[in-house]
Order: C-alpha cells, then structure tokens, then sequence
C-alpha cells in the first residue's frame, strides 16, 4: 500500500492510501484529516490520480468505518481521470484542474471549445456535466457546487440590467459588509487586504482573488479558492446559456480587452480584477435567454 499525499491550498492536505484490488479503488483515509471525503479537495485529488478505466468500485476506509460510492460519482470520477490523463497535451493546468474540480474543468473545455471541448465529450465528462450539474449526490464538488455556495459576488440579482459601475457598487457592497463585521485589522491580519478604502465607502481596485479572501472571512462561506473558483465557472456557465464565445464577449465588452485575455482571466491563467469581472458578468447576464 502506497501513501499519497497531497497538500492543495493552503491548510488542506491529503493522507490517503490508495490501491487497486479485484477492479475495485480501496482508499484507507484513517490517517488523513480529510478522511478521505470526496468533497475534500485534495482526497479527491488522491483519488482521482489513482483511477483508470478498469475501476468499477471506490471504498474508502477511515477510523473503523467503511464508505461505498455509487456508481454514478464513481462513472464521474474515471471520467475526469481519463479527461486529464489526455487533455494535459493541451493544456497542463486544465489537467491538473481537473483532478481537482472535474466539474469546473469540464465547464472551462467546453466553454472554450476546440480539441478541449472535444475531449471532454468524448471521455465522458460532457455527458456527467448534463446529467448531473455541479455534482453526484454533493458528494463530488461541493467547492464548486451551486448548494454550497452562498450569496457570492456572482449571484446578484438583475444583473444583466445594471451598468459595469453600478455592478462593481454592488460586490463592493457585500464587501463592505464582511469588513463592517470583521474590523479592518483583523481583514489585513487574516487576508492579507488592505481593505480602509473599501471601508470609507471608495471603491479601489481589487482583484477577485482579494475579494473572494475577504468573503471567505465570513464562517458560513467556504474558502477563498472556492468562491473564486465557483466566480469564474459561473461566468463559463453563463456563456455557455447565452451562446457566447469569447470574441462575442470581447465585441459586447466594446473590445476592453482581447478574446485571449478574456478566456485566461475566466479560466483563472491571468488576474482578474473587480472592475473586468464586473464588465464580463454583466455583459454575460445581459445576453442570457
């Protein structure tokens, strides 16, 4: 029995102990924090790098305790093995997103389409993406799932209707408010933000990854990775309901920026800022059937 571990985002780590016996993936998680939690993302990270094609069954052990996963999160999971194991070709960091969040990875191939859009349809991903939606039971992705995600800089109602400033004014409302309840101080000790400016009604700029720390200073929110993460998949999803490329986006955003920029943004391969979500979201929400 060999022991992986895994450390994906600060303070997760992975200690889990996977092998193969009779097609069936056996993971021993008693001396892992995660216990071996598919919503945990770096068991799941474990679990799907020890996948292949000839798995038909996942059992994880932890503390005496003993857990079988049905057969759709397993059908998902060799799936998203297979997408990465050939997608890396391509893209590397869609690979190894893909270990990570196969729902968000399916998502971004299929938003961006081309050969990427291909492999996710062709190994299986496309398929579960349909059928299931952000997840199998919540027991896959619940960091990127619509249930566990609560009011986030994505969900604001209208908008579609609003300018790009009365948007931003909008994020920096929910902002304001984590900030109002925290104290500045303890913002800038915990996150790393220097937040005064948003405090004193400003509106300075940000990037999604700051506000999305900031967010997740809220003990009823999940993590900054997730909140940032379920941001930028939102938008994928968004273009997908409106039928929109990213060159339909950059022509509706008056060419701010190009389609390039604008897909590596979304996908999370350059910084994003408060005021470029803005405009992107809005945009995206306006085009919406």
């Amino acid at each position: 029995m060999q022991r992986t571990s895994r450390t994906v985002g600060a303070g997760t780590r992975c200690e889990c102990e996977p092998h193969v016996e009779n097609r069936r993936l056996h993971i021993n998680a008693t001396d892992c924090a995660g216990r071996g939690r598919l919503s945990n993302r770096a068991c799941r990270t474990t679990a799907i790098a020890a996948l292949d094609g000839s798995i038909v069954g996942i059992e994880t052990h932890s503390e005496g305790s003993e857990r079988h996963h049905d057969e759709g999160t397993v059908g998902v999971l060799v799936a998203a093995a297979r997408f990465a194991a050939i997608v890396g070709e391509h893209d590397a960091a869609l690979a190894q997103r893909a270990y990570r969040e196969p729902f968000g990875a399916a998502r971004a191939a299929l938003a961006r389409g081309g050969r990427v859009g291909e492999l996710a349809a062709v190994t299986g991903m496309a398929e579960a993406l349909a059928r299931d939606g952000y997840g199998v039971g919540h027991e896959l992705n619940s960091l990127t799932s619509a249930a566990a995600i609560g009011a986030m800089l994505h969900d604001i109602d209208d908008a579609g209707d609003l300018t790009p400033e009365e948007l931003r004014a909008r994020y920096d409302e929910r902002l304001r408010a984590v900030i109002e309840s925290h104290g500045v101080e303890t913002v800038r000790e915990e996150t790393g933000v220097e937040s005064e400016a948003l405090a004193n009604s400003e509106s300075p700029a940000m990037t999604l990854e700051d506000a999305a720390a900031v967010l997740a200073l809220d003990p009823d929110e999940p993590d900054a990775d997730a909140i940032a993460t379920e941001t930028r998949d939102h938008l994928l999803m968004g273009m997908t309901t409106a039928v929109l490329d990213v060159e339909a986006v950059e022509s509706g955003i008056n060419g701010s920026f190009d389609a390039r920029e604008i897909q590596q943004k979304i996908e999370g391969r350059l910084p994003m800022d408060l005021d470029e979500l803005a405009m992107i979201h809005g945009y995206i929400e306006q085009r919406k059937p």
